[in-house]
């Protein structure tokens, strides 16, 4: 079979026709004349049967007169008396009445008629028969004239398709190449198989030696705790996936929150808010395992201003600029005392001595908000960087 293959690969274009359209016209052409002699031959049989039909009826007619005729014709004597018998004549006149002579030549005719009608019915059925027979050729010819029609408009429809019969045998040809160049022979798989044998005992062994290796295992039950302290943080956000169970996903770096019918990762949770309670639930999820379990990450964790989200735009968050007033009067004050009560704790109970350094335009009156600031909030003057600087195009002058 390998040798008929790489025999097939010789192959080389011939010059052939481009479809089968002059030969679809025949066939359609010989099927149409083939249809019109069925139809002529069918007419043909049905008189013949019909004709059969009318000289069956005019048969059992004259059988029924000839054996009415014949039993008058037994009637001239009694056998027995030897008495005369017949009504219509008179005795011993013998049968030369005029009623007899015709009754008998009646007789005589049907006689004659019934021989002909009895001769020409073998021949009826034999020319039934005949006929029968050139319906069934003709009805076999059509059909499969109709079969050579069908492959030749499908041979017409693959040739449109590819484009000539040489690019559809090229495509062949294509194909047996590609599996003759994926053939392995069989000396070569059987070294290769015995590799693969040798290497698997090879890996067993491994594996017996150094224990099985369960890091994939490890790292989803790390996950699955981070996980469940994403959900418990987010409870404490007024957040609209807060019911749901979080999930952090290590390979798209992402949280998503599974439902029931399908899971929604965090690019899909809608605004400002919902990010700013899934970030920092993550954070502090984080940071919790790391201290729980003295992994070394450093003990801090710098947020620039999270509650920028709490108010109605960026520019009323910057005209707060750390006045107490201001940030009672335009955020949602439940939200940010919320959220510092929330880092507060974090620093107290989850995690002593956890620092948390948060840059910030609002500002509240709570003591324990007042208690936890470094210093006063900075205003124009004398803000972070001087008035009096110089700027970058000022020196650039110079």
């Amino acid at each position: 079979m390998i040798n008929v293959l790489h025999s097939a690969l010789q192959w080389k274009p011939a010059s052939i026709p481009e479809d089968d359209g002059h030969r679809i016209s025949i066939l359609e052409n010989e099927i149409t004349r083939l249809r019109q002699e069925r139809r002529e031959l069918q007419a043909r049989v049905d008189s013949a049967r019909l004709y059969a039909k009318q000289s069956g009826n005019f048969e059992s007619e004259v059988f029924e007169q000839q054996d009415r005729l014949t039993s008058i014709r037994a009637l001239p004597k009694n056998p027995e008396t030897g008495e005369w018998q017949w009504p219509f004549c008179e005795a011993n006149l013998a049968m030369e009445s005029p009623i007899a002579k015709a009754l008998l030549n009646e007789l005589t005719t049907l006689d004659a008629e019934m021989s002909i009608v009895a001769g020409q019915r073998p021949k009826m059925e034999a020319y039934l028969t005949e006929l029968d027979a050139e319906v069934r050729t003709i009805v076999y010819t059509i059909k499969s004239k109709e079969i050579e029609l069908a492959a030749a408009i499908a041979a017409n429809e693959v040739i449109e398709q590819l484009g000539t019969r040489n690019n559809a045998a090229a495509r062949g040809v294509g194909r047996i190449s590609l599996f003759l160049e994926d053939l392995i022979p069989n000396t070569e798989l059987a070294a290769r198989e015995a590799e693969n044998r040798r290497l698997k005992l090879k890996v067993e062994e491994l594996q017996r030696k150094v224990g099985t290796d369960d890091s994939h295992e490890r790292l989803k039950s790390i996950l699955n705790n981070i996980s469940s302290q994403i959900t418990r943080f987010i409870l404490a956000f007024d957040a609209e996936f807060r019911e749901l169970p979080a999930r952090f996903d290590l390979n798209q770096m992402t949280i998503i929150f599974d439902r029931p019918d399908r899971p929604v990762p965090m690019g899909r949770t809608g605004g400002g808010e919902n990010h700013l309670a899934y970030h920092l639930s993550a954070l502090l999820a984080l940071h919790l395992f790391a201290s729980k379990n003295n992994c070394p990450i450093p003990h801090f964790l710098l947020i620039d201003q999270p509650t920028q989200v709490y108010f109605p735009s960026e520019k009323v968050y910057q005209e707060a600029d750390g006045s107490v007033q201001k940030t009672e009067a335009d955020a949602d004050l439940a939200a940010v005392r919320r959220l510092f009560e929330l880092l507060l704790k974090f620093t107290r109970e989850e995690v002593p001595g956890f620092q948390l350094i948060v840059t910030e335009h609002a500002n509240l009156r709570d003591p324990w908000f007042q208690d936890a600031l470094v210093e006063l909030p900075w205003t124009k003057p004398p803000a972070l960087v001087p008035e009096n600087w110089p700027l970058q195009s000022e020196l650039s002058r110079q």
